[in-house]
């Protein structure tokens, strides 16, 4: 078994000596002279036969240090944990000699977490904005807007009916200068909306009273701007015909535009479920912004002397995730650049502070025994999978892939000590303020 002895540095350094014992000590180093003595052939000597005490005279160096990075290897970790240690890094590593009947020593300087000692975490004062309800409206009234945009329909225009703003046209247009043919800007069964200028700039607004099945003679000056420079600020004589023209109908706001959607039978219904949706999204931004008072309140509530290996393995961790974004939107890998100093630099604050929120409330699930039981993680794993829209056991096989099924617990475990504060916190309601000239502000008296 291993002895080890700890010094104290500071609050995050520790000097830890470890003590194997003599006869670990000695099995080890002779197995290494055993194994170099199969494989090594010196001369005078058959390969395997060479007697031990040469193979000292040769190698004692090398074999010694050898055994003593294995028995380093063997020991550092299980001597830490059994003295429930976790070191975020390791300074340094210094094996002693070993002399006489002395047992083998080492000493490793490293750094731990500072301790923290939680306290005042029930009763913050916090403040909650309350749903703005008036932006629920807006929003609800938006989506319905947009569900009938995308909805629209595009149905023929009698021939009695001119051409508008936002009309669909198939035309001809055969266009010429002084007589002579345009074939650039000569076009068949050119499909247009009037008023996008896909075509010509201003030429939409001549189709303006235009019938369907109409040919329609035009002359516009073209700009000096004009990309075509051979006919850039000339005259040019354009003949239209209008082929096919239809207009877009929008649906109304009824039942049976509720039945066309595929799950409603009212519109009633669409607006619930619209309605119960943003008062979600505002339930969900008001909750993370609690959680954001909360790691605030609890960081400036507990200075904490971070070890600089954790802020920097934290903003490794950050900049990862920006890389995997950018990776995500379609950027090449190989193309991402790496992080800069100043880059490093300007996210250390918000690594700094995630940090440290993470040491207090490892210090809180520990004060408070905050356990997460197997079921409770499949539950969490069965939701994020119903999200995603693959099984369970297909996403259980993705998280233990990518190493990450510990996360699951632990972000129920983070979510336990939220509601935890939450729950027990001061809590003032601020209203939303009134957008200006809302029609639920209250009117000025005269």
């Amino acid at each position: 078994m291993t002895n080890i002895q700890v010094e104290n540095l500071s609050e995050t350094k520790k000097k830890v000596t470890f003590e194997v014992p003599r006869d670990k000590y000695i099995r080890t180093l002779d197995a290494e002279y055993r194994d170099l003595k199969k494989n090594t052939q010196i001369k005078g000597f058959r390969k395997g036969k060479v007697p031990i005490s040469i193979l000292r005279s040769y190698f004692r160096e090398k074999v010694e240090a050898d055994v003593a990075k294995k028995l380093i290897e063997e020991t550092f970790e299980p001597a830490l944990e059994s003295e429930k240690i976790v070191p975020v890094s390791i300074i340094k590593i210094e094996p002693s000699a070993v002399e006489g009947d002395k047992p083998f020593q080492y000493t490793a300087e490293i750094e731990v977490p500072p301790p923290v000692e939680v306290k005042d975490y029930k009763g913050l004062k916090l403040t909650k904005r309350t749903i703005d309800e008036a932006s629920v409206e807006e929003q609800v009234r938006a989506r319905l807007r947009n569900l009938q945009e995308r909805h629209a329909r595009l149905v023929p225009i009698s021939e009695d009916r001119e051409i508008k703003q936002g009309d669909h046209l198939v035309v001809d247009i055969e266009a010429s200068h002084e007589g002579e043919k345009l074939p650039r800007l000569t076009v068949v069964d050119h499909h247009m909306e009037i008023g996008r200028e896909f075509y010509i700039p201003g030429f939409d607004s001549k189709l303006e009273g235009i019938r369907p099945n109409e040919t329609k003679d035009l002359t516009m000056e073209l700009p000096e701007s004009f990309p075509r420079k051979d006919v850039a600020g000339k005259t040019v004589q354009f003949r239209v015909t209008v082929k096919d023209a239809k207009e877009r109908v929008i649906p109304g706001l009824d039942d049976d535009f509720a039945k066309d959607l595929g799950k409603y039978e009212t519109i009633e219904q669409v607006e619930k479920t619209i309605r119960e949706d943003q008062r979600n999204l505002q339930d969900r931004a008001i909750r993370r912004e609690l959680e954001e008072q909360v790691i605030d309140r609890l960081v400036e509530m507990h200075p904490i002397d971070v070890p600089q290996a954790m802020i920097e393995k934290q903003i490794d961790t950050d900049l990862e995730r920006v890389r995997d974004s950018l990776v995500g939107m379609g950027m090449d890998p190989e193309e991402v650049p790496a992080p800069t100093a100043e880059q490093r630099e300007q996210a250390r604050p918000h690594a700094e502070r995630t940090v440290k929120a993470a040491l207090i409330f490892r210090a809180i699930l520990d004060k408070e025994q905050i356990q997460i039981s197997d079921e409770d993680a499949q539950k969490e794993i069965e939701r994020r999978a119903h999200l995603l829209e693959v099984s369970p056991d297909h996403y259980k096989d993705l998280l233990e892939r990518d190493d990450k099924l510990d996360d699951v617990r632990f972000t129920l475990r983070e979510r336990r000590v939220f509601d935890l504060i939450i729950d027990n916190a001061e809590i003032t309601e601020e209203q939303p303020t009134p957008k200006e000239g809302s029609p639920h502000e209250e009117p000025e008296e005269e």
